[in-house]
């Protein structure tokens, strides 16, 4: 069985990642493919006292899963809490030292199916250069204790769950994919089957949208819904064009 997880904001104060981390772990023993769909650590949440050590705990917990799981092809896929340039070197170094590891800052295709984080459903202009300038504005500035506090009354009133199934409509997001797959050169309309991303936290299973159905396990965050997501592929690993850097 191959698996797609994102959003797991690890050392974030509301990830409840280790809620869900041995199951992730007996997914990755058996696994033939792994996508770990972006947002996996998160740099703007992070309780921890500095990037520095965010990376350095971010790779240790990679290098582990990698290593210990050598008969499975990992691929990490970006996302806008974790696309920090210094992590970003970090995975090259551990791609170049581990031939079961690769790393793709936009998205990536085996056979029919197509993986994303899916930030790009919340741009005007759905594309990779857009992406990329959204996420270096952004870049990973820790956020103030008063926006933790903020946040954490949203979780306790549950209006995060509610906020993120209002602003992010099934047929909207997968209209906003289709569109940016497109842009990017994907044949959507004839070549792909499943369509698995995250970044909504909304979990969608199987949605069909002109014809191609649509995926999302939702968030490893307090109060949210998540899962892990079976794949089903059906052909060869194909990095999508521009995506050997990350710029």
């Amino acid at each position: 069985m191959d698996w797609f997880l994102s959003d797991l904001h690890m050392f974030s104060r509301r990830s409840i990642y280790h809620e869900h981390e041995d199951e992730i772990l007996s997914r990755a023993a058996e696994a033939r493919v792994f996508v770990l769909g972006g947002d996996i650590v998160d740099f703007s949440w992070t309780t921890l006292p500095s990037v520095e050590a965010t990376i350095d705990a971010s790779m240790q917990w990679l290098t582990d899963l990698i290593e210990s799981n050598r008969n499975c092809q990992f691929h990490y896929l970006l996302g806008n809490h974790d696309c920090h340039a210094d992590f970003v070197t970090k995975l090259g170094d551990v791609a170049e030292a581990n031939e079961n590891f690769h790393w793709e800052p936009y998205f990536l295709r085996i056979g029919s199916a197509v993986m994303l984080h899916g930030d790009a459903v919340h741009l005007k202009q759905r594309t990779n250069l857009a992406l990329a300038t959204q996420r270096n504005r952004k870049h990973q500035f820790k956020q103030p204790e008063y926006r933790h506090q903020i946040y954490e009354m949203a979780i306790r009133s549950r209006l995060h769950a509610v906020v993120g199934k209002l602003a992010n409509p099934r047929r909207i997001v997968a209209g906003r994919i289709w569109d940016y797959l497109t842009n990017e050169k994907v044949d959507m309309s004839r070549s792909v089957r499943n369509v698995y991303f995250g970044h909504t936290h909304v979990p969608m299973s199987d949605y069909s949208f002109r014809g191609i159905g649509f995926h999302n396990g939702g968030a490893s965050i307090s109060g949210l819904k998540f899962n892990m997501l079976p794949m089903e592929l059906d052909g060869q690993c194909h990095p999508a064009v521009g995506n050997s850097r990350y710029a």
